[in-house]
């Protein structure tokens, strides 16, 4: 039994001094990278927009340009090619980003919808979350989840790869 003792203890031990050297460790980090200069980060998604007013849907892809002052805050552009049938449609946004927690993304901002053939210029309001999963410090993946309110209001859904330098 004084065995068994022995052995929860020097166990109990370990885990502590680990967590200690963790939390170091994520201090460390947070500390060094508050006093970094910003980095920036290029995301491109492959993404699915479904018009409510003429209920239809296409799919696109989309690209995002960021600029992150520090860890939490961002700003940057996103451009959106939607693939229809007939044409292409453009729109560009101004993003104000957003880090809560390393695992999610949100940006936010005015949203231009570029003239064409079958649409007239356009300004709404873009909203959009990402869920990044982190494989490494400079990669990241995940699902997109966002819409556009305007005239004509849109979702969107898909699946993003951000690059970050």
């Amino acid at each position: 039994m004084k065995r068994l003792n022995w052995i929860v203890i020097l166990c109990l031990l370990f885990i502590g001094f680990n967590h200690v050297s963790f939390a170091q460790e994520y201090e460390h980090y947070h500390t060094v990278e508050k006093k970094e200069r910003g980095i920036y980060e290029i995301i491109t998604s492959s993404v699915y927009v479904y018009s409510f007013e003429h209920e239809h849907g296409s799919v696109g892809t989309e690209v995002h340009f960021t600029y992150w002052f520090n860890h939490t805050w961002g700003g940057g552009l996103s451009y959106t090619a939607k693939f229809e049938d007939k044409e292409t449609l453009h729109d560009v946004a101004l993003l104000g980003s957003m880090n809560p927690t390393q695992w999610i993304t949100l940006n936010v901002g005015p949203n231009f919808i570029l003239p064409s053939e079958h649409r007239d210029f356009e300004l709404g309001f873009y909203a959009e979350s990402e869920v990044n999963v982190r494989p490494t410090e400079w990669f990241h993946f995940g699902p997109v989840l966002g819409f556009v309110i305007g005239k004509n209001t849109e979702g969107t859904m898909g699946f993003h790869l951000g690059f970050e330098f």
